[in-house]
């Protein structure tokens, strides 16, 4: 004869079992993020000489390295700094946007991260997005290198494929779902796996103090009413 659960267990596992299946679908999705927070994909740019579908000219170099700079619609330079990754990228200068280096000129020109020249290059994204710049000599894993710098001003670029590099690297993020705040706006990076494990057991500990509370007044009832 099989032995039926008692309506005592029942009452304890049933609850423990569901709340556990909620608890794995808050932390399993989390625990398998090991990139950006960027719902709709990372930033990505490179050089080339035209730039792919989905992809914005944000501005040309008159070479690899060691080059002056030119924005998309004022020169011919045939190395451009494209990017993309992003749906709603764009190169406004307005908006929710950032500015991703000043230039001398339209063409033949030097850049400077300090924007102390007049013609902006800029990436924008779509409202309450996110999108920010920043100079250092390595990139943040959530970031893109758009270029690499030789000085703060009267500067001359070169693109970041290692060869004949400067030792700055003009660095970018755009993410979805951000605050616009209208400059630098950066959504944390969630890597690894230890922010969803805390999440999961979080979500456990909860579920078995339900479970727990909800078989004390099953007891209750059951024995001492």
């Amino acid at each position: 004869m099989k032995r039926k659960c008692p309506p005592f267990q029942a009452f304890i596992l049933a609850p423990l079992a569901l709340a556990a299946l909620a608890a794995l679908g808050v932390g399993v999705p989390w625990a398998f993020n090991t990139g950006s927070a960027s719902s709709t994909g990372g930033l990505a740019c490179t050089v080339r000489e035209t730039c792919a579908d989905g992809e914005v000219e944000v501005f040309r170099m008159s070479a690899a390295a060691n080059a002056h700079a030119g924005t998309p619609g004022g020169s011919s330079y045939g190395n451009v700094v494209c990017c993309g990754g992003v749906v709603s990228l764009a190169t406004n200068c307005s908006g929710v946007y950032d500015t991703v280096l000043t230039l001398s000129a339209a063409d033949n020109a030097h850049v400077a991260s300090d924007e102390s020249y007049p013609t902006a290059a800029c990436l924008s994204v779509g409202a309450g997005e996110a999108v920010g710049c920043t100079y250092d000599d390595t990139c943040a894993a959530d970031y893109a290198c758009l270029a690499t710098i030789s000085g703060t001003t009267n500067a001359h670029v070169a693109d970041c494929d290692g060869s004949n590099d400067y030792a700055t690297k003009v660095c970018c993020t755009a993410t979805a779902g951000g605050a616009p705040v209208g400059g630098v706006a950066r959504l944390p990076n969630v890597s690894g796996s230890s922010g969803p494990n805390y999440l999961a057991l979080a979500g456990l500990a909860a579920a078995l103090l339900v479970a727990l509370t909800a078989g004390a007044w099953y007891a209750r009832r059951r024995w001492l009413g």
